[in-house]
């Protein structure tokens, strides 16, 4: 957790303290076993119907809507690894998605009786985590819910979930213990003033000067100064300087497995407001005041005691393959119970087996839908069932019916339309259209490396290396554009620094912008 802000630790403290916030903690647990729960944001898919039937039960245009955008969001982060999906992969994703989620309702309705929620329990909910009007209104709006009756419905349902979850956890005899949940009731929070090795500057500072300012800091320090103040003007941490030098509430476990060992000792090794002094970790020297240590008490300690618990069972129930097993039976089962009522989404599962025929059977009726009609990525999958079946010409024909304000700037419509024309024997033509739409796209990086591609396949050897050459070009043009902002940045830097200096002369170890050095945790 390296780098992790005082916020971020505080958020993190108080959703494992808590059964569930609202709806994004059970989802947070559940993770990829679950993937049905309300949507984040409300994305309009512009999806029409009917798509697919479980178990007998029908999924209604707006829920199978609901899943394409959660399979969208999912695509979108996988796209930073360069990683990318079609459309129809996304909606197949759905499926998947919705799948999951009609057989997860279902094990839940088979136990329904166990797991109710009180009207009070929801209420309870909301006046803890969204205590005010304002707090309601912007979660509301950020979840698109227009009335409170769709929030309650929306805590309910979660909480339901949540007490679901936990009683097949124990079905499955997946157990916490104690000592754990003592790990994480236990909280500390600790407050560091870090003299590092780097000053503020992120220019080096010898052992021996970073002990030299350690020691007069945490005279000031254990001489009454304030604490907050100093570790603003003295501290080397970015993560915390700017909050007084403060981490926590956190569990001790937490803490234990976070920070650096020889700071978790010293601080463990301190009483609730002594400071400690100079302590040397991998990042310099540490001045450390013990701000908070302990279980809750009273009445506090039962509440807060059966919410970790309840926690951690979520957690572990995640983590186990007890669990996962369990999950991946039941959709196995709903699996083998689904009917696809979508041609389209039909076609594509068609497709992937290689069912040829039936594909392009299905593919037909999927364009006869004003909703597929303005996909290219139907086409696209269609025109390849069709050169899969020896039948180009169809392919073509099929293609050129494309609406162009679908197809008018898809690099992989042009991609298909030219392989249609190579499969029919007109590979001069597949060139051309190739060709055209690399000089068009000429600035493009990614279709440069996606014509390599597909001219390194067609063993177009010449026009293979143009493109390799045309993707070092402008990489090289990029890293010399990169490099001029990097060396004008460092003399804007510069310019400033030696402005600072020039002022405030005398003033070394005051504050000074943008530090870097690092925070007192564990890589």
């Amino acid at each position: 957790m390296a780098g992790m802000s005082i916020i971020s630790i505080r958020r993190y403290a108080k959703r494992l303290l808590a059964p569930v916030i609202i709806v994004l903690v059970v989802a947070m647990m559940v993770g990829v076993f679950y993937i049905g729960f309300p949507m984040m944001t409300k994305e309009n898919t512009g999806y029409v119907g009917p798509s697919i039937r479980v178990n007998g039960q029908k999924v209604s245009d707006e829920d199978f809507s609901n899943f394409m955008a959660q399979a969208g969001q999912q695509a979108s982060q996988f796209a930073q690894y360069g990683m990318s999906y079609s459309d129809a992969q996304i909606r197949d994703s759905a499926i998947n998605l919705a799948v999951q989620n009609i057989a997860f309702e279902q094990e839940m309705d088979k136990v329904k009786s166990k797991i109710k929620v009180s009207g009070s329990e929801v209420d309870d909910l909301i006046q803890k985590y969204l205590p005010t009007e304002e707090e309601v209104q912007s979660f509301m709006e950020r979840q698109g819910l227009t009335s409170k009756s769709q929030l309650k419905k929306m805590v309910q349902k979660s909480l339901e979930q949540q007490k679901f979850i936990a009683y097949k956890a124990k079905q499955l005899k997946i157990a916490v213990s104690r000592s754990e949940i003592l790990g994480q009731l236990d909280q500390i929070t600790v407050s560091h003033i870090l003299i590092g090795l780097k000053d503020q500057n992120n220019q080096p500072r010898s052992d021996a000067q970073a002990l030299q300012l350690a020691k007069e800091v945490y005279q000031k320090a254990s001489g009454g100064s304030d604490f907050a103040a100093l570790a603003k003007q003295y501290s080397d941490d970015p993560g915390s300087k700017d909050k007084g030098g403060t981490y926590g509430p956190m569990g001790v476990d937490q803490f234990k497995s976070s920070m650096a060992k020889e700071f978790v000792n010293g601080a463990l090794a301190l009483k609730v407001g002594q400071i400690s002094a100079p302590i040397k970790t991998q990042y310099g020297y540490h001045i450390i005041r013990l701000d908070a240590h302990g279980l809750p008490t009273g009445s506090e300690y039962k509440e807060k005691y059966s919410q970790v618990r309840d926690a951690l069972l979520l957690q572990k129930a995640q983590q186990s393959p007890a669990y996962s097993d369990w999950m991946q039976k039941v959709n196995r089962k709903a699996l083998g119970k689904l009917e696809l009522l979508d041609p389209g989404l039909r076609a594509f599962r068609l497709k992937n087996e290689q069912k040829w025929q039936e594909a392009a059977e299905a593919y037909e009726k999927a364009l006869k839908k004003g909703y597929y009609k303005s996909r290219v990525d139907t086409y696209i999958d269609a025109s390849d069932v069709y050169v899969q079946m020896k039948q180009a010409d169809k392919a073509i024909d099929l293609l050129k019916k494309a609406p162009a304000m679908v197809t008018a700037d898809s690099f992989d419509y042009q991609a298909a339309l030219a392989n249609a024309y190579k499969a029919n024997g007109n590979a001069a033509k597949a060139k051309s259209i190739l060709v055209k739409w690399g000089q068009e796209h000429s600035d493009d990086i990614q279709t440069h490396a996606k014509l390599k591609d597909i001219y390194t396949s067609w063993n177009l050897t010449d026009l293979a290396a143009q493109e390799t050459q045309a993707i070092a070009d402008m990489q090289k043009q990029q890293a010399e554009k990169d490099k001029a902002y990097q060396e004008t940045l460092n003399q804007k830097q510069a310019g400033v620094g030696q402005a600072t200096q020039t002022v405030q002369p005398g003033q070394a170890g005051q504050t000074q912008p943008a530090a870097t050095a690092p925070t007192p945790v564990k890589k």
